[in-house]
């Protein structure tokens, strides 16, 4: 199963491992690793996260999943006929619904 990737998401995941990283350094490794143990799982399971719900229209399969072992952050995805695309990773305190709705629809 294939895994790819939204822009910024890799910007997304550095930003988080730096924030995690200013306390802990080894626990911002383990948060890269269970993040990329997660993606895979998302990967095999396409449909286990939650739909969510946005008024785009283009986001109307975007599910939700916990990155396994960080509950706080939560990773948005979209199910592909051969895996997922990862959308984006964020801290559960963040305002999900602005991220998305600050995005330009997708054609």
């Amino acid at each position: 199963m294939r895994v790819a990737y939204s822009d910024g998401v890799f910007e997304e995941l550095v930003s988080l491992s730096f924030y995690i990283a200013e306390q802990d350094e080894e626990a911002a490794q383990r948060f890269l690793d269970a993040c990329d143990e997660t993606f895979i799982f998302l990967s095999e399971n396409r449909f286990v996260g939650s739909q969510r719900k946005f008024n785009n229209s283009s986001l109307a399969e975007v599910r939700m999943w916990r990155v396994n072992g960080y509950e706080k952050y939560l990773i948005f995805y979209h199910p592909l006929n051969d895996g997922v695309k990862i959308l984006h990773v964020i801290h559960s305190r963040r305002n999900y619904n602005r991220i998305f709705e600050d995005e330009k629809p997708k054609e």
